[in-house]
């Protein structure tokens, strides 16, 4: 009996182990070697020609799109690109093979420049350099029974109709029509993968969201050709977020339109009251040349964004008059302009108690210091109205040249018309005072229209655009 050493029992066993695994590896790599010459032959096939092994029979080709990321939209340009994975499904009849000839080996890989593919094209591809790039830079899969499947990421560049007039609460429908570019439909056959494109792993963006997807199949006669050209178009709904835009712009113009009010609230006698109007006029300009930058220049469709600002700067230029006009009336001269009845009916007896304008206090009121007559030191005549106004309605005394007050710090008075000079200056501080009172009121009635212009401007844009949910652009 002959007894073998146990380290030399388990070195033979090892030595064959590995055997075993070498023979199998070679096996495989010597099956897919024979597998690839036997398909791939340049006798029996040739990956420039169509692969139709029936007399009329044409070429099936199944399309299908997985969106991945949306990269950009350039609302200026029109164009948007997306990042898709393009799937194509065929069959191809020089491709077949019995798996029990192979080991049963029933699947192939190998490079796009090895077997017939079809030339799919992006139709509203931009892209300077191709269509559909690193098309050719991946490997198809081939089963034994001659179904290739070729999958492959590109990031497509193309013409996207962009409607602004909702912006920036649009909605979007971008087109992908792929299709064959020299085949026909007589030689190549269009069908789509799926109703939808999938959107299973799409990357969530920042500015937009999709709504919806769909894939159309059509047949368009060119004038070109006779036959018809199949394409499956995949239609994508996209949904802008509207947030950033609304911070950023919709309600800091929102807040510059209140400022307006301040103009009005203003005294009429201020000297910033149509400066500030101004002001928020040319806040307003900026804040449209944003939405212009933004936004294509369009002719079908004005953006209402930019009409709700256009409409703003319309009522800060109105509101920049109705100071203008407030302010002059304000420094009318009484004893040459007087207030007309019907004016002072309507504004200063009836508009003025709906408005709650207060008047000034009477003249003949204890608290007012009351003038009767003031001479000329040297000549002794009566100063003029003018003086005697000046005098009533200014908060300091002015001391003219050729003219003093008396010894006691008083006003010198002389009997024989102070009657009839304290009836004229009370009758001239009258006068200014309504037309300091119509100024009030009519400042005040200004305000009112103006609070009403806006509003109705505000409730009719924000009523517009958030009403909006898309439903009038077609998917299809």
């Amino acid at each position: 009996m002959l007894f073998l050493d146990h380290g030399l029992v388990s070195t033979l066993l090892s030595i064959l182990s590995l055997s075993c695994v070498f023979c199998l590896c070679g096996g495989k790599k010597q099956v897919d070697f024979d597998l690839h010459n036997h398909l791939l032959n340049p006798k029996r096939y040739n990956p420039a020609i169509i692969p139709t092994c029936g007399k009329d029979d044409n070429v099936t080709v199944k399309i299908g799109v997985a969106l991945r990321d949306i990269v950009e939209v350039v609302e200026k340009q029109q164009i948007i690109r997306v990042k898709v994975w393009v799937r194509l499904r065929w069959k191809d009849c020089m491709l077949q093979w019995d798996p029990l000839l192979f080991q049963n080996k029933t699947e192939l890989v190998v490079p796009y420049s090895e077997i017939w593919i079809p030339d799919i094209t992006l139709y509203e591809g931009i892209s300077d350099e191709e269509n559909m790039p690193g098309m050719r830079d991946y490997r198809a899969s081939i089963s034994s029974t001659g179904n290739v499947m070729y999958n492959f990421p590109t990031i497509l560049t193309i013409t996207c109709r962009i409607t602004v007039t909702y912006f920036p609460f649009d909605h979007q429908v971008c087109k992908l029509k792929l299709g064959s570019w020299i085949y026909s439909g007589k030689y190549i056959d269009l069908e789509n993968l799926w109703e939808k494109v999938d959107v299973s792993n799409f990357l969530t963006h920042n500015e937009w969201d999709v709504v919806d997807t769909l894939a159309k199949k059509n047949n368009i006669f060119y004038i070109c050709c006779p036959d018809p050209y199949p394409d499956i178009t995949f239609h994508i709904h996209l949904k802008r977020k509207p947030i950033f835009y609304t911070i950023t712009i919709i309600f800091p113009g929102f807040l510059i339109n209140i400022l307006t009010f301040m103009g009005f609230v203003l005294p009429p006698f201020s000297e910033e009251k149509i400066t500030l109007h101004i002001t928020v006029l040319l806040s307003t300009t900026v804040f449209l040349l944003l939405v212009q930058d933004k936004l294509p220049s369009s002719s079908e469709g004005f953006p209402f964004l930019a009409a709700y600002f256009a409409v703003s700067m319309g009522l800060v230029c109105i509101s920049c008059v109705f100071s203008a006009i407030v302010m002059y009336l304000y420094y009318r001269i009484p004893e040459e302009h007087h207030i007309p009845w019907l004016v002072r009916y309507i504004f200063l007896d009836k508009l003025r108690e709906i408005l709650c304008v207060k008047g000034e206090k009477a003249l003949n009121d204890e608290s007012v210091v009351q003038i009767t007559d003031i001479r000329s030191v040297k000549t002794g005549e009566s100063l003029s109205q003018t003086k005697c106004v000046e005098i009533h309605s200014g908060s300091e005394y002015r001391i003219e040249p050729g003219h003093s007050l008396s010894m006691e710090g008083e006003i010198p008075e002389y009997a024989e018309d102070s009657n009839h000079r304290h009836q004229s200056c009370g009758n001239e501080r009258h006068i200014t005072n309504e037309w300091k009172l119509f100024s009030n009121v009519l400042d005040r009635f200004f305000m009112s229209v103006y609070l009403c212009l806006t509003i109705a401007n505000n409730v009719v844009f924000f009523s517009i655009i958030n009403n909006y949910d898309g439903k009038d652009i077609p998917l299809q």
